[in-house]
């Protein structure tokens, strides 16, 4: 079979990128070796992925995709795709042995709001549902698609390439089919399917971000909202409730995320230093559900929150998240932002930075002449931004436990969010202008060097920090006026 595009892996990047080029109609074939629905975690959406998201839907004609911008429509739409509301990011400093406090200037939290409104917040994707909406919609617009097929061999021709795939319940000693396409976009996220082909440098001990991840889905998990107003605490409510968020547990050494959906279903994963992960994957000290209750019973408030929880499917090891390929395209190939490279959950980039990929690759893949060199700066890019991700990302991990110093980490990179997102609203693209504005030199310059500052530490470091970010802090991110209670960082949208 022949086709214009193939594409590896049947995820929401990938699926979307198949459901635009055969919408606007492009020859596709998308492969996977897995069926859906299935689990799978990166399930935060922002700001910057409802307006890419947005423009995706604009631009190729599709108002199917529209109303997945913001939670209102969401829910208004599709009420039978799984959804969280997603109002912002809240972040809570927790020490070992101690039932949570709080101070009145808000010592040990964090609420920064990503929209002004329950409607038009952003959203939690419960996956299984989302990447199999996102597949069945390419199929249904002329994509073919294969799933539960193991590739078999992935050879580059003179004028393309040429996949061989078989169904992986037979394995290959099974019926064989052939596709030849062109062009071939790796979607396999960690899978890395072209790399170890092509023979693709790993930079993954390039990255400064180190961590791993025990993760699942949960029933039963308590609201921390009420359980604060419970011992006289109504600073988490405000100026959004703090569960209507992306809820980041702030712990030694790393920290747990919660992302609610609907039905008394949440996400939950705690983040570890990658050497704890690898001990809890050998059982060399525990087993997996042993380490899970350990942490918690450790954090006395978090222990209440779970009191009566149940997970719902088996935990879930990763060991290491962070990893890069030297290259994410070259001749007629092309790999997805989030399988070129991978950095951390921490600040919710998966998302944004995959949706990203789509925008580009469309644009290059349905433009009336081939721009070679526009397709090599994209993969070059690509390599670049997940530095640049791991740059702002490593920064609040190399001052924990110092949950002062963690805020202030945290402001790096929502600075660099405010900068992406206002360009989106001001009609600049990724391509433009990076993804979380890393093609702009002064900003990255400063925040680099606030980084550095952060790092080392010192005296007077706040204002040391304001005084070098003033120029890029338009909403007043380090305003101590704010008590660390932010209402409205993003564009509207």
């Amino acid at each position: 079979m022949d086709c214009d595009a193939l594409i590896l892996g049947s995820s929401f990047s990938g699926s979307l990128l198949g459901w635009i080029l055969a919408a606007r109609g492009m020859r596709v074939f998308i492969v996977d070796r897995g069926r859906h629905p299935r689990f799978a975690i990166g399930e935060s959406s922002t700001p910057a992925a409802d307006l890419i998201l947005a423009d995706l839907a604009a631009r190729h004609r599709l108002p199917e995709l529209a109303p997945l911008t913001r939670w209102g429509s969401w829910q208004a739409t599709y009420p039978q795709l799984g959804c969280g509301k997603k109002r912002g990011f809240s972040y809570f400093h927790h020490r070992p042995g101690e039932a949570f406090r709080d101070t009145p200037d808000h010592a040990a939290s964090l609420l920064v709001a990503a929209s002004a409104t329950d409607a038009g917040s952003d959203t939690h994707w419960l996956r299984a549902d989302v990447d199999t909406f996102f597949c069945a919609s390419a199929a249904r617009a002329g994509a073919i698609v294969r799933e539960g097929c193991e590739v078999v061999e992935i050879e580059r021709r003179e004028r393309g390439w040429s996949v061989r795939f078989a169904d992986s319940s037979e394995g290959q000693s099974g019926a064989q089919e052939c596709v030849k396409a062109p062009f071939l976009i790796d979607a396999t996220g960690g899978g890395g399917a072209l790399a170890s082909v092509l023979g693709i440098k790993a930079l993954d001990d390039t990255l400064l971000t180190r961590c791993g991840a025990v993760y699942g889905h949960f029933r039963g998990v308590g609201s921390w909202d009420r359980l604060q107003e419970a011992t006289g605490n109504f600073s988490t409510t405000s100026p959004f409730r703090s569960d209507d968020a992306a809820q980041h547990h702030c712990i030694d050494g790393g920290w747990m995320w919660i992302l609610r959906f609907r039905d008394d279903l949440a996400s939950v994963g705690f983040v570890q230093p990658t050497d704890v992960c690898r001990r809890w994957m050998s059982g060399e000290s525990c087993s997996l559900d042993e380490a899970w209750r350990s942490m918690v019973s450790a954090y006395p408030s978090l222990a209440e929150l779970f009191d009566g929880s149940r997970a719902v499917r088996p935990l879930g090891l990763v060991p290491r998240m962070s990893r890069l390929w030297s290259r994410a395209s070259g001749e007629g190939f092309a790999m997805l932002p989030t399988t070129a490279g991978f950095v951390d959950p921490l600040h919710s980039t998966g998302i944004a930075h995959a949706l990203s990929g789509v925008q580009r690759l469309a644009d290059l893949l349905l433009a009336e002449s081939f721009d070679e060199v526009g397709w090599q700066a994209y993969g070059e890019a690509v390599v670049d931004e997940v530095t640049w991700i791991d740059q702002l990302v490593s920064a609040c991990y190399a001052v924990l436990p110092d949950f002062d110093r963690f805020r202030l980490a945290s402001t790096l990179f929502f600075l660099a969010t405010v900068q992406a997102e206002r360009g989106y609203g001001q009609g600049e693209t990724t391509t433009s202008q990076g993804f979380l504005a890393a093609r702009h030199a002064p900003l990255r310059a400063a925040l680099s060097a606030a980084r550095a500052d952060l790092v080392a530490g010192g005296e007077a470091l706040p204002d040391r920090l304001r005084d070098r970010l003033a120029p890029f802090d338009p909403v007043g991110l380090l305003v101590p006026a704010a008590r660390h209670r932010f209402a409205h960082t993003a564009v509207d949208k």
